[in-house]
């Protein structure tokens, strides 16, 4: 069995601050190798607020599997936005 991990960032390019929010921890059924698909289902079931019309879009980094999205602008500017990031890895339990 393995376990994902995901981890909750917010980040402001203006301030150049990241911030960790929040850890969450999933027990997978599967040995197997954490897919970005797998990776999508999983956060979509546990982070809606990350699906689009579109979907979930994620990245490959070398962190794990990276998906962002905006929450609010900056305080005093509207072009400049405080950005959710959701890092997932996997990790082997034992």
């Amino acid at each position: 069995m393995s376990r994902v991990k995901i981890q909750i960032y917010h980040e402001s390019d203006a301030k150049g601050e990241t911030t960790l929010v929040r850890t969450v921890w999933i027990d997978r059924d599967s040995d197997k190798k954490l897919t970005g698909k797998q990776a999508k289902q999983i956060l979509a079931k546990e982070f809606p607020q990350f699906v689009k019309s579109y979907g979930v879009l994620l990245t490959k980094s070398d962190e794990g599997w990276r998906a962002s999205r905006t929450i609010k602008p900056t305080e005093k500017c509207d072009y400049h936005y405080i950005w959710e990031r959701a890092i997932i890895t996997e990790e082997d339990s034992e």
